[in-house]
């Protein structure tokens, strides 16, 4: 008996399935109102926005995590983002006002019901149901706000996340940070917030796994006197110091004492 009512269950979603895929077939085939709206649809030209993307860094260093928001990962990369985020924030703007006009057209052509080759035989309710799903379907829907979210995680060594922050910036705020980015005399930015942010994160680009690498390459010995770390506590330095556009590369990363790193200071 149960294998008689799991039998007549799939046939009546075979005959669901079926009926449902050939009303369909009909609607995108007769339907007035549908063509139109393929019509429009090919009409305008939304921009299609890629740089709202959200933007994630992980840290294995618990001091540079702690201590670098998410704002300054943003600053941060708004250096080098700047150009392509504001021209498609001036796309959003487009697209605003082209979905403006593209709505009041859709209101002129929505006339649901209406088939070019009416059968009879089909229900009524049900049709005109789908074709409702359907033209709701076709509809546009293009970027029309500009947001960028930024995650910073801490990991361990192994890359096993075990916190995160996270933070979403609106395009009246992102417009502002760009704005104090490009406020400054040559090298040197008028907003300390920002050059203090930027040395921030750049500093934080030297993780604990890059921290041994280099000290395992430079023999776990100061490259200025020659102590080892059984004599002095090692640390990284800048050979070119981030205040003075150093990056946290390895070629610009060398292992020094406490004493010697102190001496150098911010010398090139």
């Amino acid at each position: 008996m149960i294998y008689l009512i799991i039998l007549l269950i799939i046939g009546i979603v075979i005959f669901f399935s079926y009926r449902r895929k050939k009303y369909i077939e009909y609607i995108k085939g007769n339907s007035v109102t549908l063509k139109k709206l393929l019509d429009l649809n090919n009409k305008y030209r939304f921009y299609k926005i890629t740089a709202n993307a959200k933007r994630t860094q992980d840290y294995d260093n618990k001091i540079y995590y702690d201590s670098i928001s998410c704002e300054d990962y943003l600053i941060y990369q708004l250096q080098f983002e700047q150009y392509v985020v504001l021209k498609e924030m001036n796309y959003v703007a487009i697209n605003k006002r082209e979905y403006v006009k593209y709505c009041e057209e859709i209101k002129s052509i929505k006339n649901l019901g209406e088939f070019e080759n009416f059968n009879n035989r089909l229900n009524k309710k049900y049709l005109l149901r789908l074709e409702e799903l359907l033209f709701k379907e076709g509809l546009l829907a293009p970027q029309l706000s500009f947001s960028i979210s930024v995650v910073l995680y801490l990991t361990t060594l192994k890359g096993e996340k075990i916190a995160a922050k996270w933070a979403s910036f609106e395009e009246g705020q992102i417009r502002e940070l760009i704005k104090k980015l490009n406020y400054k005399r040559g090298n040197f930015y008028n907003d300390r917030g920002i050059w203090d942010a930027i040395c921030r994160v750049e500093r934080g680009k030297v993780s604990n796994k890059m921290r041994f690498e280099i000290y395992a390459r430079d023999g776990y010995r100061c490259k200025i006197c020659g102590r080892t770390d059984r004599e002095v506590n090692l640390e990284i330095d800048h050979i070119k110091p981030i205040a003075k556009g150093g990056k946290s590369t390895y070629d610009n990363l060398q292992t020094l004492c406490v004493y010697c790193n102190k001496e150098k200071g911010d010398k090139y």
